[in-house]
């Protein structure tokens, strides 16, 4: 691993791979790898020396220039790779191709993305999502984590890796290993991916080299900078050298959608109310809250036993509420999007002679950003009795489509809510690297590193503030026509702040923090031994400490505990209104487009809200809601191996490439989190120990020039997300009601791993390539949620004193298991061609293609319920983030001068979640989406050039949804186009 990326730094350069438009799957041999064939001329940016290889029609040097350049220098590195390795690189200098991490690394066959306000933030590979693949920045494990949005996945608290922390420019390259070898870390099943910042003596001469770009997203109809810069030299008779880059961006977006936060059967939360004299009798006559034959509650009269709405209520109420779904929280909102994102590198190598290498890197990188959520949205649907829900709700008309969906309903005594929830928040991110070579003779070499890298995700303000108003007649949805964007009618004039109250016990102000913590100390060391020619033997070791820590804090007292309005104060003086909702697609009559929502600053000027004072204070352990979050974890891995490389005529006369080896790994972990002693939380340390032997095989067959057999196998583990870790939990009594526990003593996630390709090179700038994969994962973690009344959990009522929560009230439980897994298995195609054709006119060998197609398929063994933590029930399903079907498609013309390329990016849908939230939902998932990108570029000079670049051109949606047969819409948000323009130079 180290001595790679020595070597690396000795042999590379700043190569052209725009893979924002293209999946390029290269990589540089591995260190002690002899190459099958010459390796190319020494490569600039934007331009190559390429020699024929066997296939190839010319006999002498060709130059060739641009994105073309990269992509002949791609092939010729994955042609000399014995492991299924692809790779990404810097299109120019400081210039990465996509303006995000995540969505370059898309383009590589088997890698689809996840997104959050728009931007790549998270990877699949292989249908392995993030919590399995390990990141590399500089040779080192590190670990980014930020926080979005609760149906983006929220905060990170774990394993997976977010991509949006950085900005792409800092970047050189991108290396996706699918295959394992005993000297790369162990703790991935899908793949490891290195991230190489940019070195000074990969550049011949001094460089400098800047761009300035403005950004204008459609749907905000805002512009913002995107500004980049690189300067290097060489100095001391070129034995030092020495670089710095610096990159900074804002970027202002609305996300705008309509949502439900999922559907319940419509007996959940105690179903809503019968008509007067109708049996069974809704809510029972249990008095509670002032239920009676002829009112729902205390000032809540029942309807009136009429055919119309007693039809309605049978239409609900069907199997006893258990055969119809309706939405929890039907809504519309806005989310705005601020983010500026700040990156620094620095490197500074010294190579004294050709035996020597030194290197020490170091990555600073500051995302800020604030997001404000604004929803207008009917709450009664998803709260109890004690909290005034649904059962003060009276239905008068309903419709239930075939899947059992309630996709028409009027409704009266619905409680009307206007959301404002802000957060603020930064990850400060940095890394210091040293890496070192010493050749001891010409047949050995050692190669050690050491590094640190620490991740600091600081939320200083989580605030959702309401304004409220109960019982409001007439209200209605209707899911008919689009359910996706429904008609919403809530019968009064929601832009009228007289119309809303802010209401003691109803209204809230939630007042959270909250931070968490990644460092990693790495260090290793390598012995790389020359036995015989085309025979090395690599031994090496390797130690990292990765620590997690976690802290939260909450409103001290019940967040519906809110202060009156100071005398002469009204609802006006909190508020303002939103307006131009809903751009970018139709938003349906007669549901309003402009509502009143609570204004932050007015909040704190009126209330001074986060005073942390009085009704305002914030505590942390005490807190119910915040203790789950209080933890940590620190885990040592202990790892040693010892790899063969052989390269030679050794089959029947025809090349065969390999290592084998054998990694063994320790890993000690110890958790801590809060458990409850009778009703006092007390501090609980949970630790363990374990090792896994990991065997590994890569070969490479070359039976003729133009085509290499492939095979790699490979036992592999990833070990537990962070948060299940935990030896504690947490439980949150108002809004959305959960019960979080964690396991400290889970194992490992393990799997067996085959891999197989064939790849045809016809030409020396083309690829046809088809791999298939298979993966037996023979332990799984899943985490199963249930929705239960408190008063199954095995929890203490007292809990839930000074809250308007019954005992008898649903919350929705999460727990960790180990479960048995099962296979996963797919292929992936791979093609890419670029002209000349020797028959064609000049002007037409400038143009090419690349695409790929990846399939997958897995059947996984989920656990749906459980008895007193014993699971009792199981079903089968593919595995969470799981695409089925994933393609990617480039076509391009590139004659050195005008470049223009236009993509298109396919994800087919996959499971969220295994089972379902709420009540009577199998699963949780994701709808497919299309992508298209495109991107032009002019060469004015030899130092300046003009770029254009469009994200996103068909504004694709996010859609997500509930239950398999039945689809039920759960959140559809856009974010609009995305356009880049400006100009680069470089000297």
């Amino acid at each position: 691993m180290t001595s790679q990326i020595t070597r690396l730094a000795l042999c590379s350069s700043v190569l052209a791979l725009a893979a924002g438009t293209a999946a390029a799957q290269t990589a540089p041999p591995g260190p002690g790898t002899t190459p099958s064939a010459p390796a190319p001329a020494t490569v600039e940016a934007g331009s190559q020396t390429v020699t024929a290889q066997p296939g190839d029609t010319p006999t002498e040097d060709i130059i060739v220039t641009g994105f073309r350049a990269s992509l002949a220098s791609a092939i010729n590195a994955k042609r000399e790779s014995i492991g299924a390795i692809d790779v990404i690189k810097a299109e120019d200098i400081a210039k990465f191709p996509d303006n995000n991490l995540a969505e370059s690394i898309q383009r590589v066959p088997g890698v689809s993305i996840g997104r959050d306000a728009g931007e790549g933030r998270s990877i699949t590979v292989r249908g392995l999502g993030a919590q399995f693949t390990r990141i590399r920045i500089n040779g080192m494990e590190a670990l980014s984590t930020t926080t979005s949005t609760d149906s983006s996945g929220g905060a990170n608290r774990g394993r997976g890796f977010d991509f949006n922390v950085f900005a792409s420019e800092l970047f050189s390259s991108i290396t996706v290993r699918k295959t394992q070898s005993a000297e790369i870390d162990e703790g991935s099943l899908g793949a490891t991916v290195d991230l190489q910042t940019a070195h000074p003596l990969d550049y011949k001469k001094t460089t400098f080299a800047a761009s300035v770009q403005g950004n204008y997203n459609d749907l905000r109809k805002a512009v913002d900078p995107r500004l980049a810069a690189l300067f290097t030299t060489k100095l001391f008779d070129d034995t030092v050298g020495v670089l710095v880059s610096a990159a900074y961006s804002r970027s202002r977006k609305y996300e705008d959608g309509a949502g439900t936060v999922g559907f319940d059967t419509t007996n959940t939360n105690g179903g809503y109310c019968a008509p007067v004299g109708y049996a069974p009798t809704n809510p029972p006559l249990s008095g509670a809250n002032g239920t009676t034959a002829t009112a729902c509650s205390t000032g809540v009269a029942r309807p009136a036993n009429t055919p119309e709405n007693v039809a309605a209520y049978n239409t609900v109420n069907a199997g006893g509420g258990t055969a119809v779904h309706a939405p929890r929280l039907p809504r519309y909102g806005r989310l705005t999007h601020d983010q500026k994102r700040l990156g620094l590198t620095g490197s500074i190598q010294w190579q004294p002679s050709s035996h020597t290498l030194l290197t020490f890197d170091a990555l600073y990188s500051n995302y800020h950003a604030t997001r404000e959520e604004n929803f207008i949205e009917a709450f009664s649907f998803s709260r109890a009795l004690s909290n005034n829900g649904k059962p003060q709700t009276a239905v008068r008309q309903a419709e239930v489509n075939g899947a059992g969906d309630l996709v028409y309903g009027v409704f009266d005594n619905v409680d009307i809510r206007s959301e404002t929830r802000f957060t603020d928040f930064t990850t400060k991110f940095q890394q210091y690297t040293l890496n070192g070579r010493q050749d001891l003779a010409s047949w050995w070499t050692l190669t050690g590193a050491i590094g640190y890298s620490k991740s600091d995700l600081e939320v200083p303000i989580d605030t959702t503030l309401t304004i409220d108003r109960p019982n409001s007649q007439n209200y209605s949805w209707d899911y008919r026509q689009d359910s996706r964007h429904p008609i919403l009618n809530y019968g009064f004039d929601v832009t009228n702040p007289a119309n809303f109250g802010f209401i003691n016990n109803t209204s809230e102000i939630r007042l959270s923090t909250s931070s968490s913590i990644n460092t990693f100390k790495n260090a290793s060391l390598q012995s790389n031994m020359k036995l015989l020619d085309g025979l090395n033997l690599k031994i090496g070791g390797s130690y990292k400490r990765f620590e997690f820590k976690s802290s939260a804090t909450g409103r001290a007292v019940n967040s519906l505990l809110v202060p009156a309005l100071p005398a002469g104060t009204t609802v006006a003086d909190l508020t303002r209104v939103l307006t131009g909702f809903g751009q970018g697609f139709k938003v349906p009559s007669p549901t309003p487009t402009s509502w009143v929502t609570p204004d932050l600053d007015k909040f704190v000027k009126v209330f001074d809200i986060f005073s942390n004072t009085g009704t305002f204070a914030q505590n942390g352990v005490e807190n119910t809601s915040a203790r789950g979050n209080i933890r940590s974890v620190t885990e040592d891995d202990k790892a040693g191996y010892g790899q063969v490389e052989f390269d030679g005529d050794r089959l029947f006369g025809f090349p065969l490439r390999g290592d084998i080896g054998v990694r063994y790994v320790q890993t000690s972990q110890s958790s801590n989190g809060y458990q409850l002693v009778g009703t006092a939380p007390v501090l609980v340390t949970a630790k363990r120990t374990y090792d896994n032997w990991l065997p590994s095989l890569n070969l490479a067959y070359s039976p003729v020039n133009t085509v290499i057999f492939r095979l790699g196998a490979s036992q592999v583990i990833a070990r537990p997300d962070l948060g299940n870790l935990t030896p504690g939990g947490s439980i949150t009594v108002t809004g959305a009601r959960s019960v979080t526990v964690g396991n400290p003593n889970l194992d490992p996630i393990k799997a067996k791993t085959l891999d197989l390709a064939v790849e045809w090179y016809p030409t020396r700038d083309s690829l046809l390539s088809v791999a298939y994969f298979y993966k037996k994962i023979s332990t799984y973690i899943q985490t199963l949620q249930e929705d239960l009344p408190f008063n199954q959990l095995g929890l203490d009522p007292v809990l839930l004193a000074n809250s308007t929560t019954a005992p008898t009230d649903i919350f929705t439980s999460r727990r960790p298991f180990n479960t048995p897994g099962g296979p996963l298995k797919g292929f992936e195609i791979n093609a890419q061609t670029a002209l000349p054709l020797n028959f064609l006119p000049e002007w037409l060998n400038h143009f090419g293609v690349l695409a790929n197609y990846t399939h997958v398929t897995s059947k996984i063994n989920y656990v749906l319920t459980s008895a007193n933590g014993v699971p009792i029930l199981t079903t089968t399903a593919a595995l969470v983030g799981l695409s089925k079907n994933a393609a990617n498609a480039t076509a391009y013309f590139d004659d050195g001068k005008f470049s223009i390329r236009g993509s298109i990016a396919y994800r087919g849908g996959f499971l969220v979640s295994v089972p379902g939230g709420n009540t009577g939902n199998d699963v949780n998932g994701q709808s497919k989406i299309t992508t298209i990108d495109a991107n032009l570029s002019y060469q004015v000079n030899d130092y300046l050039k003009i770029t254009m670049q469009g994200l996103n051109l068909t504004d694709a949606a996010v859609d997500q949804y509930q239950g398999t047969d039945r689809n039920s819409p759960f959140i559809n948000t856009h974010t609009g186009r995305q356009i880049y323009f400006g100009v680069g130079v470089k000297f």
